[in-house]
């Protein structure tokens, strides 16, 4: 838990908050020591289905992947988590011709302990989307779900919007970002965008030369857009981490994503690594 968070809330729901975590903590600390213990010489069967997200999680740590997908874990959801689900259920029913019902300064979803590191921040991510070329269009989909074979995998995902002047016209395919943009040197920083391009391709049939990726970063009012990239290329990549779960390849791969990583407390790697860099 940040430490801020802990910081902004009184004694009593800090003590609360911090057993909580400890529980949870404890409770998989528990499940990954049986694991070790009952599934000696035992091989876990990868799972059939993946999503957009859990692509991208192995690609950044097969270890992760693992523990979110084939081993599950429990993992404590905080307040970004929250906050993110929050500003995309506003978004699309504004999206959906519900706009007028819902004011700026309607009371979000949200517990006063999630919003206790930045009150404001909520309003600030609202701000930031009026403020942006997108507000005031209707976009062709919301929250459009898909289904992409691969690999023997089915991999589902859902584009937030896609906007066009109709189902054959070109395409811009967005997705709403709450965090902080990342790295401009990240490899996995285009890769959701890029499945839902390709998604794109082989559902709806569109062409590559007629898609447009954009991430609208509302925290710092950020907007990131580029073509859609060599389809083949996309799902090479993607297939070879499809092809390495099959294969029960889980090797944790630490780097920086270590410092807010929910399995940190019980990964040996990635606190090696966090000790190691600071």
């Amino acid at each position: 838990v940040q430490e801020s968070l802990l910081e902004s809330l009184d004694e009593k729901k800090r003590e609360a908050l911090v057993r909580l975590t400890s529980d949870r903590r404890g409770l998989a600390l528990h499940l990954k020591e049986r694991e070790g213990a009952e599934g000696a010489g035992q091989e876990l069967a990868a799972p059939q289905s993946v999503s957009v997200g859990g692509v991208i999680d192995y690609s950044r740590c097969p270890k992760r992947f693992y523990w979110t997908s084939v081993r599950p874990l429990p993992r404590f959801s905080g307040p970004a988590a929250r906050i993110g689900t929050e500003i995309h259920s506003w978004i699309e029913r504004r999206s959906s011709g519900q706009g007028q019902l819902l004011e700026l300064d309607d009371a979000p979803d949200l517990t006063s302990e999630e919003l206790a590191d930045q009150p404001s921040k909520v309003d600030r991510l609202r701000q930031a989307f009026l403020a942006s070329r997108f507000a005031g269009k209707v976009p062709l989909f919301a929250e459009r779900a898909f289904l992409l074979r691969m690999e023997g995998f089915a991999v589902s995902g859902r584009i937030d919007a896609v906007f066009g002047g109709s189902v054959e016209a070109p395409w811009e395919i967005v997705d709403w970002k709450t965090g902080k943009r990342p790295a401009a040197d990240d490899p996995l920083a285009g890769l959701q965008l890029e499945l839902y391009g390709l998604a794109c391709i082989e559902v709806w049939g569109k062409r590559a030369e007629d898609l447009t990726l954009t991430y609208l970063y509302l925290a710092g009012g950020e907007e990131v857009s580029h073509p859609m990239g060599d389809p083949d290329e996309v799902r090479a990549r993607v297939s070879e981490s499809l092809r390495s779960i099959g294969a029960g390849a889980f090797d944790p791969i630490p780097g920086a994503w270590c410092h807010h990583c929910d399995f940190l407390s019980f990964c040996e790697a990635g606190r090696a690594w966090v000790g190691r860099e600071g």
